[in-house]
């Protein structure tokens, strides 16, 4: 498979995700220890979704390899 050249917008829309993941850990953190439990953990619920999505274009080809594999 051949490997597409990622744009610009790609680049830094993957870094905004990764820094979303790390600001709402954070926040989770201070949540947390201001007792407030049930939205800490919403909180960092965002963060690993955005961490996931940093990582979208590498679950992409995982997910398109395994397609490829039911199909044979």
């Amino acid at each position: 498979m051949k490997r597409r050249k990622s744009s610009l917008g790609e680049l830094i829309s993957t870094f905004v995700f990764i820094g979303m993941a790390i600001w709402l850990t954070y926040e989770g953190i201070a949540g947390y220890s201001r007792g407030e439990i049930i939205k800490a953990m919403l909180i960092w619920l965002g963060g690993f979704l955005a961490l996931i999505a940093s990582f979208r274009f590498q679950i992409q080809i995982i997910v398109n390899k395994l397609k490829k594999q039911n199909e044979n």
